[in-house]
């Protein structure tokens, strides 16, 4: 049997065994290429009578809600309340391994707004104080319009406290809330007495 010349064939190893494909093949991966698969997909959505209706104007479906509305492109969950302002929540005793405080804003649908800061003004020496987004069972509010969210499981910050406190100790905490700005701060025992 002869030898092919070079030109004629293209030899590459992969490791395991040698496969031979000649230079006059063509080797493509995509039959129809991008341009191909892009026109299918126009076929296919001119196909579908309910897909070539005319989407909602905006009388129907308001920009507000087209952007933060129920199916909205930002927050698709989000509903508007039927009244306004927003309540800082707190909680004394939220669930978790070591979380000693939280707190977190809501709307009048107990809706998450914005996450507050908090900032570790002192604590015990020795111990360690992290501060994470989580979930919580607010108690308490430093303020704003409503109280229709204790007692539910919100969103924010919470407070976990590591280490040995000595009897009596505390972590002093100030929470700055969206918006307005306003503070407060929070003292919270974390040594056994």
């Amino acid at each position: 049997m002869p030898i092919p010349h070079a030109a004629q064939m293209n030899v590459q190893a992969t490791g395991r065994h040698t496969t031979e494909r000649h230079a006059t093949e063509r080797h493509t991966p995509h039959r129809f290429g991008l341009p191909g698969l892009a026109a299918l997909g126009l076929a296919a959505l001119f196909a579908d009578p309910a897909a070539a209706q005319a989407p909602p104007s905006f009388q129907q479906y308001p920009l507000e809600q087209r952007i933060f509305g129920p199916g909205g492109a930002i927050f698709p969950d989000y509903s508007h309340p039927s009244e306004g302002g927003i309540t800082f929540y707190t909680s004394s005793a939220p669930s978790g391994r070591g979380a000693i405080f939280a707190a977190g804003t809501a709307d009048f649908n107990c809706q998450q707004t914005q996450v507050p800061q908090i900032t570790v003004l002192s604590a015990p020496p020795g111990g360690k104080v992290s501060i994470n987004y989580g979930r919580f069972l607010a108690t308490g509010t430093d303020g704003g319009a409503t109280v229709r969210c204790l007692g539910q499981d919100l969103k924010g910050l919470v407070v976990r406290y590591k280490g040995r406190a000595p009897s009596g100790s505390a972590v002093t905490l100030k929470v700055t809330y969206p918006f307005l700005g306003a503070w407060y701060v929070h003292t919270v025992p974390v040594g056994t007495r």
